[in-house]
């Protein structure tokens, strides 16, 4: 029945409270690096300046790695975005290993990873029930396809976004061309609202400055979307602002933009990673991107996937590394972010170098650079949080706080007899968390469902089950209408989970 909720809500979102102390803070943890191996390696041509762009799903006991690579520079006139894609596989997420894929570009480079995708694959969606495809991905086109590379898989000479399938992942046919904008995109299966978004990047100005931006489209069969109906008359979701550039200059610079941006979802709430671009000179007085500058990743959130908004304090959730690491000049987001047991991975790739340190503002290759230089360039790292702790709600002393949905004019929860289970995700080493469990109409907890009445939480638990001493959830009348009060000392909570 639709009375009896499931829910998963991580604090990242505070709407849902109705009240609470003055001593409740939302706290917002960063994401840790954890050292890989791979997928690049030393000596093979096809990715000798990078790696970059990653897509990772764990299916049947295998990590698989769709990504983005640049081959070696021949000459000055080449585009600097010479992309191939290409696939890589691990059995622990952590040392990756290309095989042999037999597939395409034989004749340069025999025992390559390559795909037949004619350019950067930005992300794969896995099909809803019914889908023609398991997969979809789309891939970036700004040239016409290589023969004996990038010619057999239905690629034609176009320029744009354009939407391909797969059944196994390697073998990819072209479907069609969505539209034709900026040089990244996100693409993102919603499961719960059975249909697909896209996230696009496009151009617009704000304060004399062009920038990267992202609008939305959403499709219900991964080939017809809706959301856009040309440039101007689209749902803008990322549009960089005064704000930002403060934080900018604060960092050294001067204007910001949003190099990227990678979509999950948690519960009924959607979680966007933003390669947040802060910007030096030179800026370009005409309408084109900007090209030098460093990065940093923060979080967004949104109910519908469209209208987002910000972090108090828009804080980082994942800074450069330390000079010299690989990814102390600028990082960009995968395409996903994977939920596996405990942890939450998200694949990115990095550089050491600054973003425009070997191109000029016209984005051509600097002659000034020996082009031997700009191998080795972009490698691919990862960094994870513990589930669901994006962000938390934090009390230094004892104080409480309720969620009511009926303030948000939204029905009370109930108890549903086959799944009567309650948990929350916690950290209190020095302190506890108890639930109480109210009466939606008379807004006192019930009996048995005090405070008092519950076995107080200590240390550090990603799902810890609520009990109570003298009753069990499943006492409560499944027509009994009810809410969640907490109260928290010396530590804080991350999520909790009802009713699954």
């Amino acid at each position: 029945m639709e009375k009896f909720k499931k829910i998963r809500h991580v604090f990242l979102d505070i709407d849902c409270l109705s009240d609470w102390d003055t001593n409740i803070v939302q706290r917002f943890p960063k994401a840790e690096k954890i050292p890989i191996q791979g997928p690049k390696t030393q000596n093979t041509e096809w990715d000798k300046r990078g790696s970059e762009y990653p897509i990772v799903f764990y299916e049947d006991g295998i990590y698989r790695m769709w990504y983005s690579v640049q081959p070696s520079a021949k000459s000055y006139e080449e585009n600097a975005d010479h992309f191939y894609s290409a696939y890589a596989e691990s059995i622990d997420g952590i040392h990756w290993k290309k095989p042999d894929l037999k597939i395409t570009a034989q004749d340069f480079w025999p025992g390559n990873n390559l795909l037949a995708l004619p350019g950067t694959i930005q992300g794969i969606a896995k099909g809803l029930p019914g889908s023609k495809y398991k997969y979809f991905a789309i891939v970036i086109q700004i040239s016409p396809p290589e023969k004996g590379i990038t010619d057999i898989s239905g690629a034609i000479d176009e320029r744009g976004t354009i939407l391909f399938g797969s059944n196994d992942g390697l073998q990819w046919k072209r479907i069609k061309k969505i539209l034709q904008h900026g040089d990244c995109g996100n693409l993102f299966t919603d499961f719960p609202s059975q249909r697909y978004l896209l996230y696009q990047k496009v151009g617009l100005m704000h304060n004399m400055f062009a920038r990267r931006s992202f609008i939305g489209l959403e499709s219900k069969d991964c080939e017809n979307w809706v959301g856009y109906n040309g440039p101007f008359n689209w749902n803008e979701c990322f549009v960089a602002d005064d704000y930002d550039d403060m934080i900018a200059r604060q960092r050294g610079f001067l204007i910001t933009d949003f190099y990227g941006v990678t979509v999950h979802r948690v519960g009924n709430l959607y979680i966007a990673v933003q390669n947040v671009f802060c910007i030096g000179l030179p800026l370009r007085n005409c309408f084109a991107q900007n090209p030098s500058g460093f990065s940093y990743f923060r979080l967004a959130y949104s109910h519908n996937g469209f209208h987002w908004r910000y972090l108090a304090g828009r804080k980082p959730f994942l800074e450069l590394g330390e000079p010299g690491e690989f990814d102390s000049g600028f990082m960009c987001p995968g395409g996903n972010l994977l939920e596996k047991q405990d942890d939450i991975f998200l694949y990115y790739s990095g550089t050491p170098f600054m973003h425009g340190w070997c191109i000029d503002e016209n984005f051509r290759f600097r002659k000034d650079i020996p082009l031997g230089e700009q191998e080795d360039e972009y490698f691919i790292g990862l960094a994870k949080i513990k589930r669901d702790r994006y962000a938390s709600l934090y009390a230094s002393h004892r104080a409480r706080f309720s969620i009511d949905p009926q303030v948000s004019g939204m029905s009370p929860l109930f108890v549903n007899p086959e799944k009567s289970t309650f948990y929350v995700n916690v950290n209190c080493p020095y302190g506890y968390l108890k639930a109480a469990i109210i009466d939606s109409q008379t807004h006192k907890p019930l009996s048995g469902f005090n405070f008092d009445d519950c076995v107080p939480i200590t240390g550090d638990h990603l799902r810890a089950q609520v009990a109570y001493r003298n009753k069990k959830i499943s006492d409560i009348p499944p027509d009994k209408g009810i809410y969640l009060a907490f109260e928290l000392y010396r530590g804080e909570i991350f999520s909790y989970e009802w009713g699954v």
